[in-house]
């Protein structure tokens, strides 16, 4: 087989959309780390909801040139559904997680995350009024299988009652995102729907934790402020265009197995910067996740 013809079904439209939202899953899975860092109570404990507000701020001045090009093109349905997204995906999620952040481990949450593959795939199959196929319920099962082996091994995965709660309310709010965020993404395209809802998502953090910011920011360390626009720029910018881009091309079922990856790799993003032990049973789940994905993506 030529280089030539490797090359092109590598850089296939769905091998590239493979790519952009596995990036975007990989560092997903690394958020969890750095809210808990900034949040959790055993960590710096900074108010949750000025550091969602500032990490987003940062996020959205990254944007503002997609929003700018929006003024000038879209309607108003498309910004209420622009506002819908925001507030559900971005807002919503953030304000949860940031007051889970404070009891609840990293590894906890990307568990917890991973379970917004199943909701996408029931309200994808709400919207259209047809069952899951059974490659579909199969993966599921395979994926959920690997969670709790996860969630019931030896590694960090803790949390409290009420923080679970909240992050599964955040995954839910995540989850109506992705299947409400297509139609703007093929209208406007990914650049710019990531724009538009990022920037009217971080008006409800800013509400809440706008107060808070400017003595936050007044106490931080210069090493704080160099992990701050990390988890601003590379954390939430990048990885909210590559997952639209992505699932432009896979759709927003297809492109959500990938999110039974975020607990292993925040398992592994625990192993590599906290220094917490994998154990075999952790790595068990995560081979079963990654059978789970496979069977869900691969071609009849």
């Amino acid at each position: 087989m030529s280089l030539s013809v490797v090359s092109g079904r590598f850089f296939a439209p769905r091998a590239r959309a493979f790519l952009l939202v596995l990036a975007s899953v990989v560092l997903w899975g690394m958020a969890p780390i750095g809210n808990r860092y900034f949040i959790g109570n055993n960590h710096l404990a900074m108010p949750g909801a000025a550091y969602m507000a500032l990490r987003y701020s940062i996020a959205s001045i990254c944007f503002l040139p997609g929003v700018v090009r929006a003024l000038q093109s879209w309607s108003a349905r498309d910004w209420l559904r622009g506002a819908f997204c925001g507030w559900a995906g971005v807002a919503g999620y953030n304000l949860f997680g940031s007051i889970a952040a404070r009891t609840v481990s990293a590894g906890m949450t990307g568990l917890l995350n991973s379970s917004e593959s199943l909701m996408i795939l029931l309200l994808s199959c709400l919207i259209v009024r047809r069952a899951p196929g059974a490659r579909s319920i199969f993966a599921a099962l395979l994926g959920g299988g690997g969670i709790v082996l996860l969630a019931t091994s030896a590694g960090p995965a803790e949390g409290d009652v009420h923080g679970i709660l909240l992050l599964l309310l955040g995954a839910f709010g995540w989850a109506v995102y992705c299947v409400a965020i297509p139609p703007l993404i093929k209208k406007h395209g990914a650049l710019q729907s990531s724009a538009v809802t990022m920037f009217l998502g971080t008006l409800p953090l800013l509400v809440a934790g706008g107060p808070g910011v400017g003595e936050m920011m007044a106490a931080m360390s210069r090493q704080e402020w160099g992990l701050m626009l990390f988890m601003g720029v590379c954390i939430s910018v990048v990885p909210l265009v590559a997952w639209n881009k992505g699932v432009a091309v896979l759709g927003a079922q297809n492109a959500s197995w990938f999110l039974y990856l975020l607990p292993l790799f925040s398992a592994v993003g625990g192993f590599l910067l906290l220094g917490e032990p994998l154990t075999l049973g952790e790595l068990a789940g995560g081979a079963m996740i990654l059978g789970s994905v496979y069977i869900a993506q691969r071609r009849r």
